[in-house]
């Protein structure tokens, strides 16, 4: 564990495929951040958000429910003004949805590696 970059933060995952979130949450906790949650919807993690304050929220694109996780992802900074790292096999949905007063996306595209995840949340995190 390295210890000091992620004390103290608190991170949401939201993904749908349930291997990808337990390596995601193993990964995340390896960095030394905290992990609050793990969800499969974008339902889900509108309804944690407000009790549990995420510091920085993984977010995948495609997501099980009504809400798609750029959609979610928005809706989440508004409400807490949480850092989001999408996650996505298709980077290109994340340009073709931005809105012009979104803030530049951090994209990570699957498949990353644990320096590239370390990086993205290290940059939130400053």
């Amino acid at each position: 564990m390295r210890m000091g970059v992620g004390v103290d933060r608190r991170v949401l995952i939201v993904e749908d495929e349930l291997i990808i979130a337990d390596e995601l949450q193993w990964r995340v906790s390896q960095e030394g951040y905290t992990v609050i949650a793990s969800v499969g919807s974008g339902e889900e993690a509108l309804l944690l958000v407000d009790v549990e304050l995420p510091d920085v929220v993984l977010m995948d694109i495609q997501l099980q429910g009504k809400l798609n996780g750029i959609e979610t992802g928005r809706l989440i900074r508004q409400k807490t003004g949480a850092a989001i790292i999408f996650l996505t096999a298709f980077p290109t949905a994340l340009i073709r949805n931005a809105e012009p007063e979104d803030p530049p996306p951090i994209c990570l595209s699957k498949p990353f590696s644990t320096i590239q995840l370390r990086d993205a949340l290290h940059s939130v995190c400053q």
